[in-house]
């Protein structure tokens, strides 16, 4: 087994300094210059992402939309939020489709809602769904659902 040389002694405050000032004396142009591209390059990529952990900027720029379906209630729940804007949910029952149209009967609510109130505001929904589609069959076309008087 070989033996290693013993560790020079640690250098008290005045010799670090020296070091320190024999370094920066030793560099190169070639070298100030990467050392500046690399401070240049870093500085702006750690500031983005301090931004981007942090979550108030964040919700300042993006935009939130999530969609549930209700097996309950027969209904679509939707929650989002533009930009910085408030948090909406609404309540969505659909009721005609014709090719690739879809009608919906919407509630927006600017407060979370309760499984009841889900169940509650479905409901709701449907008899007005059901109530536009009789007004539109009682008039004899069928085809209206905006029970507008031709």
């Amino acid at each position: 087994m070989s033996q290693q040389p013993p560790s020079p002694p640690p250098l008290p405050p005045e010799g670090r300094i020296e070091t320190a000032v024999n370094v920066v004396k030793g560099l190169t142009l070639g070298n100030l210059l990467v050392i500046f591209l690399i401070l240049l390059m870093g500085i702006p990529t750690y500031v983005i992402w301090r931004a981007l952990d942090d979550d108030k900027l964040m919700d300042r720029f993006t935009s939130t939309y999530e969609q549930w379906d209700s097996q309950q209630a027969g209904c679509v729940l939707r929650h989002f939020q533009e930009r910085g804007g408030p948090d909406n949910w609404a309540v969505s029952s659909g009721f005609a489709l014709q090719g690739s149209d879809r009608w919906f009967v919407s509630v927006l609510l600017s407060r979370p809602l309760t499984p009841e109130e889900i169940v509650s505001y479905c409901e709701s929904l449907k008899l007005i769904a059901d109530k536009m589609l009789d007004r539109g069959a009682d008039r004899g076309n069928g085809s209206s659902v905006d029970g507008a008087v031709p």
